[in-house]
């Protein structure tokens, strides 16, 4: 249940910025480590074609599907899940970690790692 509530907040992980493709651009290739308030922690990679995949730590994959980036919001909809959507943060890079409301209102922390 913790990874899914991470998995919420995502939503949240990119909020509130100017250029509004930069952060997601910045991503692709590499990994979107996020951690909730209770220290439960995701690895997300968005791909260039609009999909993206979440796993834990040791690489299991617990979430797939679609991404958007429009009217400064990412919307995330999980396959057979919900579509979640959250204001978009688009000036982050590689190597930059950041904290902010995740999508259920907790804090979360987010780091944007070289690789996968």
């Amino acid at each position: 249940m913790k990874k899914l509530a991470v998995l919420v907040a995502l939503g949240a992980m990119l909020c509130s910025g100017a250029a509004l493709a930069d952060t997601i651009q910045n991503g692709i290739g590499n990994t979107f480590v996020v951690t909730n308030a209770e220290g439960a922690t995701v690895h997300y990679q968005f791909n260039a074609d609009g999909g993206f995949t979440a796993s834990t730590p040791e690489g299991q994959q617990v979430a797939a599907g679609t991404y958007e980036v429009a009217n400064g919001q990412l919307c995330i909809t999980p396959t057979g899940g919900e579509r979640g959507c959250t204001a978009y943060v688009g000036d982050k890079n590689v190597g930059d970690t950041w904290t902010q409301n995740g999508t259920d209102g907790g804090q979360i922390t987010v780091t944007l790692r070289a690789g996968h």
